[in-house]
């Protein structure tokens, strides 16, 4: 990946009172940062969400990239 580029990220988890999976989308650099806006904003409005999943856009395929590798980093997953 060219580390000046931002790519769309997004991350799958789930609420303890969501019936169903939510997604939020970042631009990034790269996953690692992609989570660390996530888990800022998380702990900024106190939520209390499980990430389940992160991925990639790739722009010329057209299809999002698994990146769920980066969760392992936090405890919030």
């Amino acid at each position: 990946m060219d580390e000046d580029r931002l790519y769309e990220f997004r991350i799958e988890y789930i609420s303890g009172n969501s019936v169903g999976h939510n997604y939020h989308y970042y631009l990034a650099k790269n996953a690692e940062e992609a989570l660390f806006y996530q888990l800022e904003m998380m702990d900024h409005k106190h939520w209390d969400i499980t990430l389940l999943k992160m991925e990639r856009k790739c722009p010329f395929a057209n299809k999002w990239i698994n990146e769920s590798e980066v969760l392992e980093l936090c405890d919030h997953s």
